[in-house]
């Protein structure tokens, strides 16, 4: 741009005038306005646009990095809708609803988690679901958002469907709630586990011959009997030091001890919410503080707020990028995909995870019982 001629204020009014006069959605676009403001308003436009072009990177570079950021965090919102998809596929999956000729085992489903994006027998991301994420970043529980990086595993259906005391108490995410309770779906969690119980009597079958081999070689491991002191509470490194230092110390030794341990843990503490302080500086607009009983946590909440904003809004843009490949027919798109990738996929991800051993230990249990070794069971 530097080595070209900049257009002048009125040269650019003039094409955005001409577009406007041909473009249909511009034109639907600007007719919940006053028209009598057309040519101030296209005016103010290219006086901006005139400037932007003179200094192109004068102001640019300062929002670059918030941009980014929220481009990246409505990337990661697609991989988290299509989460739930695949979660809701699992439980039919174990339920021996039907099979999935890129799935063996329950373990794939795991695997798939971790490489949603590239997993060739889920739907793409609709529209509809875009902006049934987007309505349950508006609530409370989209708060949530800035924990999902710490939930390495979407798929354990292990942790989030847990047996207590022959009671099933389930714990999922807010936005799984949120999707089934939408579309239904919840009770996709009640149907019975029937391949997961299958996969785990292979298993223990072959964990039983091993421990009778290792026995007959003189090999057996001792049986673990857990430590009593495992019973007892861990301390806690604040409250509890303090305490210990109070029973210990001469009260002067105490509290310098004290404080020392007050501002140690103090640290960690004012470096986040100093950040949080720091983002909020950056924010180019009046935002206002979201109220609370304590500070830091209404300092913590503006930022979550704000973002999820800018997450909403870009959702959207992102999406369309998303899904340029997938064109006018999703199905067809879909099965073009799962034609056209190989059905050990899943191997592919990760050769060295548990994935082959958990694999190894169903087929082996399966030999055992006489069975054929397949995981067609």
């Amino acid at each position: 741009m530097a080595d070209q001629a900049v257009p002048s204020s009125e040269s650019i009014a003039e094409q955005i005038t001409q577009q406007l006069e041909t473009d249909a959605d511009l034109k639907r676009w600007f007719e919940k306005f006053n028209n009598l403001t057309w040519t101030s308003f296209i005016g103010r436009y290219a006086s901006t646009k005139h400037r932007a072009l003179m200094f192109p990177t004068l102001h640019v570079n300062d929002f670059k990095p918030m941009n980014k950021e929220f481009n990246e965090l409505a990337r990661k919102a697609l991989e988290y809708i299509q989460q739930v998809k695949l979660f809701n596929i699992q439980c039919e999956w174990r339920a021996g609803k039907y099979k999935i000729p890129f799935v063996e085992i329950a373990y794939d489903f795991e695997v798939f988690g971790r490489h949603i994006m590239e997993c060739p027998f889920l739907p793409p991301v609709s529209l509809e679901e875009v902006e049934l994420y987007c309505r349950f970043l508006e609530l409370p529980e989209g708060d949530e958002f800035e924990y999902y990086e710490d939930i390495h595993n979407w798929q354990d259906y292990e942790a989030m469907k847990i047996e207590e005391g022959g009671e099933v108490i389930f714990q999922l995410p807010a936005w799984y709630e949120f999707y089934n309770a939408h579309h239904g779906t919840g009770f996709l969690l009640n149907l019975p586990d029937v391949i997961g119980e299958k996969e785990r009597y292979y298993a223990e079958i072959y964990s039983k011959e091993e421990k009778k081999k290792k026995k007959a070689e003189g090999k057996e491991s001792p049986p673990y009997v857990p430590h009593p002191e495992f019973e007892k509470p861990t301390p806690n490194y604040e409250q509890d030091l303090m305490d210990f230092a109070r029973r210990y110390e001469e009260p002067d030794m105490a509290e310098s001890v004290i404080a020392q341990i007050k501002a140690e843990n103090h640290h960690d503490d004012f470096e986040y919410h100093d950040m949080l302080f720091k983002y909020l500086k950056l924010i180019p607009e009046p935002i206002y503080l979201v109220p609370h009983e304590d500070w830091k946590e209404s300092l913590r909440l503006t930022v979550i707020r704000y973002q999820m904003r800018h997450i909403i809004e870009a959702l959207p843009r992102v999406w369309r990028q998303y899904y340029k490949d997938v064109g006018d027919d999703p199905e067809a798109y879909l099965h073009r995909r799962m034609a056209a990738t190989d059905k050990k996929l899943v191997m592919t991800f990760e050769p060295f995870s548990l994935r082959d051993a958990y694999a190894a230990w169903i087929l082996e249990g399966r030999r055992l019982l006489g069975e054929p070794e397949d995981f067609d069971y």
